[in-house]
């Protein structure tokens, strides 16, 4: 398939009650889910530790809340494209700030949300038709079978689940009949339609050497839509289908959503490089932190060039 039309460049510029029917899967929040990891300022979750590369600090949970508002905006501005009128249950794996999740228990206030992570980053303050679980979705979920409408995902990207098979699999079992699952994932290495990425810049280097760090601990860190609709319809899905959009980075295009979508994928990259690839460099490549760092800078100051048209396809 083709990913989604050519875009336009344009001129730069400067600038709660639940169901106990619900099978839920909840454990107690104790001190210890609380008792983070530390590492070179930046705190990690605890219930499982290790398991995912990112942190869960303000700064982390800022670029999360970033780069949410970026992808909605390139993917039209809409929570889910599921053909789903009046959804009664929706489960978000890997909710993060659960921004998602807020927007879609505002938009559909019939609907009970429950959305799960290994963090407990979640606000205390939301809708009354939504509630936060810690919960690892590698584990077996204990989510009644035929529970949900939409079972949701977004940037995922194959660095927090250990098999995206077996989790289409429990997705499918707890489905209700006629339900949908949705990923919304991206590849993480920037794309142009116009040649303008230089081959030898700096987040061409960052990019090789994130990769070859997650390769490292056995994880791709992208998404193959091609795959991924091979491991839907091997868990017995049909009518699947994937849509193409773009998310820019910069202020670069001429249509003024992608503009401002752009301008939040810069400014979300240029704050989160530190926490998407601390771990990785440092303590799988054995970077020092130094030389990491000085990386960083030029990195941050490529991205801040309009006259690179670059791209992460969604």
């Amino acid at each position: 398939m083709a990913e989604g039309n050519e875009i336009e460049v344009g001129s730069s510029d400067t600038d709660s009650a639940f169901d106990e029917d619900f099978g839920s899967s909840t454990r107690s929040v104790t001190s210890s889910i609380y008792d983070y990891e530390i590492s070179h300022g930046r705190t990690y979750h605890a219930y499982h530790a290790g398991k995912y590369i990112m942190p869960n600090d303000e700064k982390e949970l800022d670029r999360v809340d970033i780069a949410y508002h970026a992808i909605r905006l390139a993917m039209g501005n809409q929570s889910f494209y599921a053909p789903i009128n009046k959804p009664t249950a929706i489960l978000d794996v890997g909710t993060g700030t659960g921004i998602w999740a807020m927007d879609v228990a505002d938009e559909h206030p019939s609907a009970e949300v429950v959305g799960i992570d290994l963090s407990p980053t979640q606000p205390s303050l939301v809708p009354p038709n939504l509630r936060f679980e810690i919960a690892d979705a590698d584990e077996e979920w204990t989510f009644r079978p035929e529970s949900f409408d939409l079972i949701h995902t977004r940037a995922m990207n194959d660095i927090t689940l250990k098999s995206w098979p077996d989790y289409y699999r429990q997705a499918f079992r707890t489905l209700k009949p006629g339900g949908w699952v949705e990923a919304q994932e991206c590849r993480c290495r920037r794309k142009s339609d116009d040649g303008t990425i230089p081959a030898d810049g700096h987040m061409v280097y960052w990019e090789d050497e994130w990769e070859s760090a997650i390769k490292k601990i056995g994880l791709n860190g992208h998404c193959d839509p091609d795959l991924v609709m091979e491991q839907m319809k091997t868990a017995g899905f049909v009518n699947i289908a994937c849509k193409y959009f773009k998310a820019p980075v910069g202020t670069w295009p001429k249509d003024r959503t992608l503009k401002e979508s752009g301008r939040f994928v810069q400014v979300m990259m240029i704050e989160g490089l530190h926490g998407m690839s601390l771990k990785l460099f440092t303590g799988v490549l054995g970077w020092d932190v130094n030389h990491f760092e000085a990386l960083l800078e030029k990195c941050r100051e490529e991205l801040k060039r309009n006259d690179i048209h670059s791209y992460f396809p969604l």
